[in-house]
């Protein structure tokens, strides 16, 4: 499991915002600094802690591979966001980029991986490799 940072909270609660943000997960987090960023007074509530509930429980996937064809525009802003998340908030977010490793058991199954490759991943310039078993094992022991 992660360990996250403790953000201490304000005891009182500002008399005014722009905006109110509930929710400290990684959407309301990074909407609150996005508005801040564009000049805009928010308020960030969170029942418990900030990033330490599901968003801390999800893995951080930032999966490119294998989705609805239309989420792909969406994921490729996504992930060239938080390639540069580091440098935006001016610390560490422990995000790390590396790859998934998708396993057929059957020639039909990497047929079909192999035509959605072709469909989707070329068109969108997303880099993917069909491995062979011997290849497999080797990139992911055991």
């Amino acid at each position: 499991m992660p360990q996250f940072d403790h953000v201490p909270s304000d005891t009182e609660l500002p008399k005014q915002a722009g905006v109110v943000v509930i929710g400290g997960g990684i959407v309301g987090v990074a909407t609150a600094l996005e508005l801040a960023e564009r000049g805009t007074g928010v308020v960030l509530l969170e029942k418990g802690e900030i990033g330490a509930e599901q968003s801390g429980r999800n893995w951080g996937w930032c999966r490119q591979m294998g989705r609805d064809p239309r989420e792909l525009p969406l994921i490729l802003e996504a992930m060239r966001l938080w390639r540069g998340m580091d440098q935006r908030i001016g610390g560490g977010t422990g995000f790390e980029q590396c790859g998934v490793l998708y396993l057929c058991e059957t020639e039909a199954e990497l047929a079909a991986r192999a035509k959605w490759y072709e469909a989707n991943a070329q068109p969108f310039g997303l880099s993917t490799k069909l491995v062979s078993g011997a290849e497999a094992e080797r990139l992911q022991p055991g």
